[in-house]
C-alpha cells in the first residue's frame, strides 16, 4: 500500500511537469525527447525527493534519462 502513495505523489509531481507518464512514453529521454533543461531536472529531482521524504545518492542520478529509470530508483 505504500508504494501506491508514492506512485501517486510521482505522478502527480511529474504532471506538474507537464511529463506524462503513459506507454512509450516514460521512456523518452530528459533531455533529448522532453527538452528539458538541467536545471528543470534537477528541480523535478528536488521536488520528487521532497514529496517522498527521500534523498538520492548524487551517482546514481547521474545516470538516469527518463522517467521510469527515476521511479525505479525512487521505489528501490
Amino acid at each position: 500500500m505504500k508504494k501506491y502513495s508514492q506512485l501517486r505523489k510521482i505522478t502527480q509531481v511529474f504532471s506538474e511537469y507537464g511529463i506524462v507518464l503513459t506507454g512509450a512514453r516514460k521512456h523518452d529521454h530528459f533531455i533529448f525527447d522532453l527538452r528539458m533543461d538541467k536545471i528543470f531536472l534537477n528541480g523535478l529531482i528536488y521536488e520528487l525527493e521532497y514529496a517522498l521524504d527521500k534523498e538520492l545518492e548524487d551517482h546514481k542520478i547521474l545516470g538516469v534519462n527518463a522517467p521510469a529509470q527515476l521511479i525505479a530508483l525512487l521505489l528501490d
